[in-house]
């Protein structure tokens, strides 16, 4: 079963650097629409540029998904501690978010 094509495109555009995103929309909306898929090319100019803060974002889970799988994975942790109302955990885990924080916040860069 083909994917999306919506799914597809957004994937595309969004791996583009922020300066040439409208560019690329309007390229894709237009080729939806010569190829008679209106539809398309309605959804594709409704998608949105990503502001600075998500493209790098996006990039970060493009190039360093282990890195920020590990991050997600601590914010779980730090819920769950924090339910649990475990100082000791808190402690430990503060510590390894202000690492990994510091180590995806220079990818980032």
């Amino acid at each position: 079963m083909d994917p999306d094509p919506l799914l597809r495109v957004a994937g595309e555009l969004y791996a583009l650097p922020p300066g040439d995103f409208i560019a690329g929309r309007k390229e894709h909306s237009a080729q939806a629409k010569a190829a008679g898929d209106t539809g398309l090319a309605a959804r594709v100019g409704r998608l949105k540029k990503p502001s600075a803060a998500a493209w790098v974002v996006n990039q970060l889970m493009r190039h360093q998904a282990e890195q920020m799988g590990q991050l997600l994975d601590l914010g779980a942790s730090l819920r769950q501690a924090q339910a649990d109302l475990d100082a000791g955990a808190l402690r430990e885990l503060g510590k390894q978010r202000r690492h990994v924080t510091a180590a995806v916040s220079r990818q980032g860069r």
